[in-house]
C-alpha cells in the first residue's frame, strides 16, 4: 500500500510518525518545498497522485479548495482520499471530486504520532473494503470511532483541540508553581509526573468508579482539596471552561459553512 501526503505540516508529520511502524506501507509527499524527512518527495501533485493508493490531504482549511481543483482532472480511480482538514465536510470534497471516489474524513490529534490519538471517522462509502482498511489502520494509532459528520464540530473542539486546552490548563499550574523558585525543566518534570499519575489513577479505576466518585476519593472533608473544589464550583469555572469548547465548536461550524 502506498500513502501519499499532500502537504506535510505538523499533523501530516504526526500521522506519518504513527504510521511508519506499520508494515507494508510506502510513503511519499507533495509540498511547496522539501522537508527534512526520509521520504520520497514529489514537486508535482500529478506525480504524487500517480504514486499513491491513499491520498492524505493535509493542508490548511483555506487551502483545500485549491488542492481539490488540482485533483479534479486527475485519474482518481481506485484511490482513497483521506482528509483531516477541520471544518470541511465530505460533501464539500464531493463538490470537486464527485461521489464515486471513496472519501474518508477524519479528525485526529497530534497524539497520533504516539499511537494515542482519539480519531473520528466518517466516509461516503462505508461498505468499501478500502475505506474500512483505513479505519483499521487508524484503530492501531489510538482509539478510532465511527461518527456521523454532524458530530465532527463538537468532536473537533474536544479531541482535536483538546490537547492544547489541557496543556493551557497545565500551564496555569506551572505559572503558580514558579513560586517554588525551581528551574523550569524541574517544574515540567513535576507536572508530567502529576498528569501521568492522574491519568493512571483514572485508567485503573474508570470501570468501577465515575469521575465524580474518583474526585470524592481524593477529597477530605474540610481539607485543602475541598476548599479548592468549592471555589471551583462557586465561581463556575467548569462552565467557563465549557465556553472554551463551545468557542472551538462554533469556529468549526463557521469553517464548515464557509
Amino acid at each position: 500500500m502506498k500513502y501519499g501526503f499532500i502537504g506535510f505540516g505538523n499533523l501530516a508529520k504526526a500521522v506519518y510518525q504513527g504510521l511508519e511502524r506499520v508494515n507494508g506501507i510506502e510513503f511519499a509527499y507533495f509540498a511547496r518545498s522539501k522537508k527534512g524527512v526520509k521520504m520520497h518527495y514529489f514537486d508535482r501533485i500529478e506525480e504524487l497522485v500517480s504514486f499513491a493508493d491513499v491520498i492524505w490531504i493535509a493542508v490548511k482549511p483555506q487551502d483545500i479548495g485549491g488542492i481539490l481543483e488540482q485533483l479534479q482532472p486527475l485519474k482518481l480511480e481506485e484511490k482513497v482520499i483521506v482528509s483531516p482538514v477541520a471544518g470541511k465536510s465530505i460533501a464539500f470534497i464531493e463538490k470537486y471530486l464527485g461521489n464515486r471516489v471513496p472519501i474518508v474524513r477524519i479528525m485526529p490529534n497530534l497524539a497520533i504520532a504516539y499511537r494515542k490519538s482519539v480519531t473520528a471517522f466518517a466516509t461516503n462509502q462505508p461498505h468499501n473494503p478500502h475505506t474500512e482498511a483505513i479505519f483499521e489502520i487508524l484503530s492501531q494509532l489510538g482509539k478510532a470511532v465511527k461518527l456521523n459528520e454532524e458530530g465532527f464540530d463538537l468532536f473537533t473542539s474536544v479531541f482535536g483541540s483538546g490537547p492544547a486546552f489541557i496543556l493551557a490548563f497545565i500551564q496555569i499550574f506551572k505559572e503558580k508553581m514558579r513560586e517554588f523558585e525551581l528551574p523550569g525543566n524541574v517544574l515540567d518534570e513535576l507536572l508530567l509526573e502529576l498528569t501521568q499519575g492522574t491519568t493512571q489513577y483514572f485508567a485503573e479505576n474508570q470501570l468501577n468508579y465515575s469521575i465524580e466518585e474518583l474526585i470524592r476519593n481524593i477529597t477530605s472533608k474540610g481539607g485543602t482539596t475541598q476548599a479548592g473544589l468549592e471555589y471551583f464550583r462557586q465561581h463556575e469555572i467548569g462552565r467557563h471552561f465549557e465556553g472554551v469548547l463551545d468557542a472551538a465548536r462554533r469556529r468549526s461550524e463557521e469553517m464548515s459553512r464557509g
